[in-house]
């Protein structure tokens, strides 16, 4: 996937030209289809310029989702630890400290790990609560031990199909992020060189993923951390590698009925 700069698009509409830019899908490649009906799409979304997209979507009745946590003595890369537990597809998931504690609460088939933080920063959780997954904010969350798979992150993109306001608008990185329509229909994906601000607006764009309204969003590491793997269901592996370790994986698996 080509590395780009991202730069700001102007609206047509006054009403919005100090709110939202004008985003439109300018391209979108042949989608691969990957197992248990998980698709992985690319696309890029344009404005005065082009932020590329790879994301996988699925269904939570076919699919599963896994956390996988690692400490840094046994840290391994994303496209080593997917086939090593039969994954569809991953990505890379929460923040991690300097001494590669996470950043946060995880849990990992029901083991925990680094600690329920209330900073605005984290405003979200991915939460697996008795095999169903759930995209809760920070105030909704209530600890259970039916929880067997979580990771909190931040910050929150997009909430009732709207894209969150005042949100950072300078920085342009790579950006990771899982997002739902609260139907049983999710996306894990990547995004190239855009800002937090300009994620969400892409986002919550309407027919951004034909098929599915993002209702909600939450945003993962990025930058270096940003990594994606699939499996094709023809065998072939597509891969946008991290450049270092990180902490934790969010994984996509085949739901065993």
């Amino acid at each position: 996937m080509k590395r780009r700069t991202f730069l700001t698009a102007l609206t047509a509409s006054p009403a919005l030209a100090q709110s939202r830019p004008l985003w439109k899908v300018s391209h979108r490649d042949t989608n691969i289809a990957l197992q248990a009906g998980a698709v992985l799409q690319r696309f890029s979304v344009s404005g005065e310029d082009s932020v590329d997209f790879q994301v996988v979507r699925f269904s939570s009745s076919q699919c599963a989702l896994q956390v996988i946590d690692q400490d840094r003595a046994s840290a391994t890369s994303l496209a080593e630890a997917m086939p090593r537990i039969g994954a569809i597809a991953g990505v890379n998931g929460g923040f991690f400290k300097p001494n590669f504690d996470p950043l946060g609460l995880v849990i990992s088939q029901g083991q925990r790990a680094g600690t329920w933080q209330k900073s605005s920063l984290l405003g979200g959780v991915v939460v697996v609560k008795t095999g169903k997954p759930l995209l809760l904010w920070r105030d909704e969350f209530q600890d259970s031990p039916r929880i067997t798979e979580l990771l909190q992150a931040g910050p929150r993109l997009v909430n009732n199909g709207l894209p969150v306001t005042g949100l950072e608008n300078k920085a342009a990185r790579p950006r990771t992020f899982i997002a739902t329509d609260n139907a049983g229909q999710w996306l894990l994906g990547i995004g190239e060189y855009t800002t937090l601000a300009h994620l969400a607006q892409i986002l919550a764009l309407p027919g951004l993923v034909p098929g599915m309204e993002i209702v909600r969003a939450l945003n993962f590491d990025g930058g270096k951390s940003t990594a994606l793997w699939a499996r094709a269901a023809s065998g072939s592996v597509v891969s946008e590698a991290e450049f270092g370790k990180v902490r934790n994986f969010v994984a996509i698996l085949p739901r065993i009925r």
